[in-house]
């Protein structure tokens, strides 16, 4: 029994549905056809020109990420040749500095030996 009133009561919301669609439609059917024709072709050419606009985007991102690689390789080799440039720049001072340093050190050996000789 539970089966057949539950049956019954799809069949009586069905038609309680469908009679009220038809009732409260906005349009008759050949004006709501009428409608489907016109916004289906407004669709159509809303669709065309975002597959238009988007592969123009597609391609200006693909322009743009060619541009910014070549960018970044001519900004690294720009860096490279500063750095090269920069080391080649310090390294007559980086000798001297080291001389220097061993000048430094020879003096302090030089000065702990007197100080122990003095003792």
């Amino acid at each position: 029994m539970k089966a057949k009133s539950l049956l019954l009561g799809f069949l009586v919301g069905g038609a309680a549905a469908g009679i009220s669609t038809l009732l409260t439609a906005p349009a008759s059917g050949r004006d709501a056809r009428q409608y489907l024709k016109d916004s289906k072709h407004t669709l159509k050419t809303q669709l065309s020109e975002l597959k238009a606009e988007i592969i123009d985007i597609k391609n200006s991102a693909s322009f743009a990420s060619k541009e910014g690689k070549s960018a970044f390789k001519e900004f690294s080799k720009d860096i490279k040749h500063s750095i090269n440039n920069w080391k080649n720049e310090i390294l007559p001072h980086q000798h001297e500095l080291q001389r220097e340093l061993q000048e430094i050190e020879a003096a302090i050996r030089e000065l702990e030996t007197n100080l122990n000789s003095n003792k």
